[in-house]
């Protein structure tokens, strides 16, 4: 007959470790049998098989000795030699059946661990690779392919016989289907390993091509990563989480006019760096006043810029009467302008009767008040003023020890 011009691939069907995987601790994995529902499934797969084959074809079983495809053989052999519904053209005593051990499952070692044991194998391999990694005691999907090589090394061999059936059915098991596949056409192993598994009792179909003799795989294949676009694109699209907006509206912060916009808190130097100036002035005009005075002349040194405004050396009380005698610069009174001399230490003006006296505190120019306008006060060891230079615009916390 020589080629036949169909290889079919059969997984078994349902058995009872594909629904209690904890019965493979106590039961050999080649003693597991078939569900009910397994059952049901391999007749349904030979009246398939029926609705596939020509009156004149031939039939050769290649099945695993593990007892769920050997049921799952008889079960589809009943169905393909039942009278039921009509008489088959397909008598028992004709088609022949051959066990094949290399056709076995691969081998997960014996009795098989607990059940927190294979999950952590099953993770172990996801990460190590399907094909390379070896069960402890049992096979690597590699050494299950080395030994489908020889079987079909001797399937093609078996071609040349003249009695050689025009149909090949292979009885077999999921992963060895995938192996099967991957050395007949020549599979990479990235390709195996991307590649899902086949439902029990589905049919994987190989027909030979008339122009080539090549066998044309009919079904297409189901792989994980066409699983996850299908899944990605059934995916409703999420709402787009809304992006919190920093200073000055700008998304990523570079707004540098904003930033230059933006209120820092000034040195007390830098604050009164215009009115130090003023004061130095007002000082050097008394002295001079002073020494004309001590030379018995009347002539008086007038402020050089009288319209502008002095931070609090004149009040604009004095300012207003220019007849009034003005007090000596040593004299002067002021109002407590905080513990930095500036203000409070968050740099904010210190609100009327803030001190801790009941009675406002009054300094005299040269004091603490002259000291923050030549900067001298910044220089103070004070532990105040060392906060509220670090803490500057955001201290709102007042100092247990103050």
């Amino acid at each position: 007959m020589g080629k036949p011009r169909m290889i079919i691939l059969i997984r078994h069907a349902q058995s009872e470790g594909n629904k209690n995987r904890e019965i493979h601790q106590t039961v050999p994995d080649h003693r597991v049998k078939l569900t009910a529902e397994g059952r049901k499934q391999a007749e349904v797969a030979g009246l398939k098989l029926r609705s596939l084959l020509r009156p004149d074809d031939t039939l050769h079983f290649f099945t695993s000795p593990y007892r769920r495809t050997r049921e799952t053989t008889e079960g589809i052999l009943n169905a393909l030699t039942s009278s039921n519904p009509a008489p088959s053209p397909f008598p028992r005593h004709a088609i022949k059946v051959y066990e094949e051990p290399r056709l076995r499952e691969q081998d997960f070692g014996n009795f098989q661990p607990g059940s927190q044991e294979m999950a952590r194998m099953w993770s172990e391999r996801a990460e190590y690779g399907h094909f390379f990694y070896r069960i402890p005691n049992g096979e690597s999907a590699a050494d299950a392919y080395d030994r489908v090589s020889g079987f079909n090394d001797t399937l093609w061999r078996s071609f040349g016989d003249d009695d050689f059936a025009s149909v090949c059915v292979l009885v077999t098991h999921g992963l060895m289907t995938r192996v099967f596949l991957m050395k007949w056409y020549h599979f990479s192993v990235e390709y195996f390993e991307d590649l899902r598994n086949v439902d029990h009792c589905e049919f994987v179909v190989m027909k030979r091509s008339k122009e080539n003799q090549k066998y044309i795989l009919q079904n297409e294949l189901r792989t994980w990563s066409d699983l996850r676009k299908e899944k990605a694109e059934l995916r409703e699209p999420e709402s787009p989480i809304p992006v919190r907006k920093k200073w000055a509206g700008y998304q990523d912060g570079n707004d540098v006019d904003a930033r230059k916009r933006q209120a820092r808190r000034k040195n007390t130097a830098d604050m009164f760096a215009d009115d130090i100036s003023d004061v130095q002035s007002l000082e050097q005009a008394n002295v001079r006043n002073d020494d004309m005075k001590f030379r018995g002349t009347t002539e008086s040194i007038t402020d050089p810029e009288p319209n502008r405004r002095f931070h609090s050396a004149v009040t604009p009380f004095e300012s207003s009467q220019p007849g009034r005698n003005k007090q000596p610069l040593e004299e002067l009174t002021i109002p407590d302008e905080g513990r930095d001399g500036g203000g409070s230490r968050s740099g904010a003006p210190s609100r009327s009767g803030s001190h801790e006296s009941d009675e406002p505190s009054r300094h005299t120019m040269r004091s603490s008040m002259a000291m923050a306008l030549r900067g001298q006060l910044d220089a103070s060891p004070s532990p105040h003023r060392a906060r509220a230079d670090a803490l500057g615009d955001q201290s709102d916390v007042d100092d247990e020890a103050s």
